[in-house]
Order: structure tokens, then sequence, then C-alpha cells
């Protein structure tokens, strides 16, 4: 998305979601909305005929808005220095070119967040650990390139960061087999890096819409091939019947002419268009 779209306006919206408000449809940008709804930091609540947004995962959504938009700093440093007055410009410069104009940009986080709800044991180099996180947390690998588990642990992607905080109230769809989950933030191709130089399955637990699907096709199946797979649950039908119709139509102008390349995948896909509808992958939450 051009830099230029994210003004004070926008950023001063999205610094008041940070702090948990939500905002009514109408008054965010489509843009942002599409944007941060595809990468899944946030979604639509539903007030009888009225719908507001809220975030999804705060701390993605900061580390996101700071990766894409203000060079590394909050978003309350950037408003305050892109509303000096024109005598102070050269604050405002400096805001805008910090990490633009460097040929090498320090990364504060690489890796990605693990969970589990049964102990994993695992190896850190040469080192033996096991993941066992309590639940609310989760366990944070920041050397992925020495990190393995045992090869018949699934590993599990899920976008969403409140499925992935509350992975136990989900338990009813996985298998008994032992379960790693990973999360897609702070940086998705650390991840992807990871799980190419594996030889575990890797499942993909995301949106069911076409926004999703291209996340799974574009960022996985494209680069681990029959090695992953979507997670369908077998009620996805009866779920998609009552599902979201506004965000499918939103979603259908960008992603109508999707190429669906994992074939497993086109009974869902003529599902969605059959229905109209899609379906957030947070109604799968026990007691949400």
């Amino acid at each position: 998305m051009k830099r230029r779209n994210f003004t004070v306006s926008v950023a001063k919206k999205l610094l008041r979601m940070l702090e948990g408000d939500a905002f009514p449809s109408s008054s965010l940008p489509r843009w942002i909305v599409d944007e941060l709804r595809e990468e899944g930091l946030m979604t639509a609540v539903t007030h009888g005929s009225r719908n507001s947004f809220r975030l999804t995962d705060v701390e993605a959504c900061d580390r996101y808005i700071r990766d894409n938009y203000t060079s590394g700093n909050s978003l309350a440093q950037w408003i305050e220095a892109m509303s000096e007055p024109d005598e102070n410009l050269e604050r405002s410069r400096l805001v805008q070119e910090t990490g633009d104009s460097k040929s090498v940009r320090l990364r504060t986080f690489k890796g990605f967040l693990v969970n589990s709800y049964e102990p994993i044991e695992a190896m850190m180099g040469d080192s033996t650990f096991v993941i066992s996180p309590v639940d609310g947390t989760a366990v944070f690998v920041q050397s992925p390139e020495i990190f393995r588990i045992p090869s018949d642990v699934v590993v599990v992607g899920v976008e969403n960061g409140e499925n992935f905080r509350l992975v136990r109230r989900q338990r009813s769809l996985f298998s008994s087999r032992k379960i790693l989950f990973v999360s897609r933030y702070p940086q998705s191709s650390d991840l992807r890096n990871w799980l190419m130089k594996i030889s575990n399955e890797y499942v993909h637990f995301g949106d069911y819409d076409l926004a999703g699907i291209h996340i799974y096709q574009s960022e996985f199946y494209r680069y681990l091939g029959e090695k992953a797979g979507f997670l369908i649950p077998e009620d996805i039908e009866e779920r998609l019947k009552n599902g979201n119709g506004e965000l499918y139509d939103i979603q259908y102008l960008k992603y109508r002419n999707l190429k669906i390349v994992d074939p497993r995948l086109n009974e869902l896909v003529k599902m969605i268009h059959h229905y109209r509808k899609v379906y957030e992958q947070e109604g799968y939450i026990v007691g949400l």
C-alpha cells in the first residue's frame, strides 16, 4: 500500500485501536481495513445491522505498523513528529527517513512464537528442553535455525492472535497427534524458512475466506508443497451458511480470480462462492 495514504488521521485512529477502542466500519479507510484483515490483524464485530472493527492481536499489529509505516517508531512518536508545525519539519523528516535511508536495517526480533496444550520435547542446538507453556503464555523461539522438534509432531500455523493464545479451547479441532502451534507473526518469513528445513507436516489454520486461502497458498503451500495442508473442519459448510456475507463481498473484487493451486481446497472455495459468505476462525474458540 502506498505510504502517502498513511496520514496522521489514520494513525490516530489506529493508535486508539491499539489502546483497545473499536471503530465503526465507516470511519476507517477501506484500504487499511482490507490490509489489516488480510494480515489477520483486524476483525469485524456485528452489532445488529452495524459493524465495527477491532484488532485481533495488539502486539502483532503494533509491530506490523512499525515495520511498514512508521520506520520502527511507535505510532505516538510518529504522530507527534508528523504533527509538528512547518518550522519544525526537520524532526518530521527525520522520522520519515529513519530506517529507510539505511542499507542495513536492524531487526529487533528474529523468530516466532510457539504454543502447545501438551508437553513437547524439542532441541535448541545440542540442548534439550520441553515446550509446555502455562495457559495464557507462549514461548518465543529466537534462533529458529537451530530449533528442532520430533518428526512425528504436526506443526499447526495459526493466523489469528486470539486463536493462537487460546489453543486449548480449540482442542476438538485436532487429532490425538502431538501438535506444536506456531504464530505467523512477527515475521512469517522466519517461520516459513524453518518449516522448509524440517520434515514435519504443516497444517494452516486461518480464516475460511478468500484472503486466508491466498495467504496459505502464497506464503506456505508455494514453498512447502504437499507437506502443507489447510485445516478444513467437518462442520465448515454449516458454519459458512451462517457466515459473514459483507466480508465476502469486500474480498470478492480483489480475489474473484484467485487461482487455486492446492486442489484440496476446491470444495471449500466452491462452498464459499455458493453461500457467498466466509467464516472467521475465532468462531471455533469454545466459550468466546
